[in-house]
């Protein structure tokens, strides 16, 4: 059930950027371990510097996992997911690759055999007031890191579509960049119905390209 939850929480999260995503300035610094985290990183000069678990945006697979391991990610039940209006990329959910997120979401361009990231998303269940916390102590660190010039916060707050109830509500925050990469910080917190269904109250953090947000706008929904 992780997989294809954090599948739907992934896109979800993705078609509320679409609709927030405005004009600002480049993205310059590091991701990895800002979670859990808060000592201060050096800048640097574009969004592939930034890291989950290591791996960043613009990075191959290749650089990580062997091919037979990559077919092996994507051969597994649920692994892949697609978005609803096209095929260009496509996200790859992986559990137990990760020291700190239980799973990993990878957007790939469908039918490269480079396995290039395009867009990096880590996940981790916590009650929805957890979220809630560490979403504050995030946003004030990313805000510390960058000129206020230099980015956008954007909050949002939706109903999440696949609860036929409407008592799932998603919360987040987008910190978009000039180059239209950006940062995404979601809360998901599931209403009774979606919980007997297995579904936990979870954090998600994203780092997505310039090219991949360019598609999510104008070309996933």
């Amino acid at each position: 059930m992780l997989v294809s939850t954090q599948h739907t929480q992934h896109l979800l999260r993705n078609y509320a950027l679409a609709h927030t995503i405005e004009s600002m300035k480049k993205l310059s610094t590091y991701l990895f371990l800002i979670l859990f985290s808060f000592s201060a990183p050096s800048f640097a000069d574009d969004i592939r510097d930034f890291q989950i678990e290591g791996m960043s945006v613009g990075d191959s697979l290749l650089d990580y996992f062997s091919k037979e391991e990559i077919e092996n990610f994507l051969s597994a039940k649920k692994a892949i997911n697609y978005y609803p209006k096209s095929k260009k990329f496509f996200t790859l959910g992986v559990s137990g690759i990760g020291e700190y997120y239980e799973q990993i979401n990878f957007d790939l361009k469908n039918a490269d055999d480079k396995y290039i990231i395009y867009s990096l998303d880590g996940y981790n269940r916590m009650s929805f007031q957890e979220c809630t916390e560490k979403t504050k102590l995030v946003s004030s660190e990313i805000k510390k890191l960058f000129e206020k010039e230099k980015f956008s916060a954007k909050p949002y707050k939706i109903k999440h579509r696949r609860d036929k109830s409407r008592k799932s509500i998603v919360h987040g925050i987008n910190f978009i960049f000039d180059d239209d990469s950006a940062i995404s910080i979601s809360c998901y917190n599931w209403g009774e119905e979606m919980e007997k269904n297995n579904f936990s109250d979870s954090i998600s953090i994203n780092v997505s390209s310039k090219e991949f947000f360019y598609w999510v706008r104008n070309e996933a929904y």
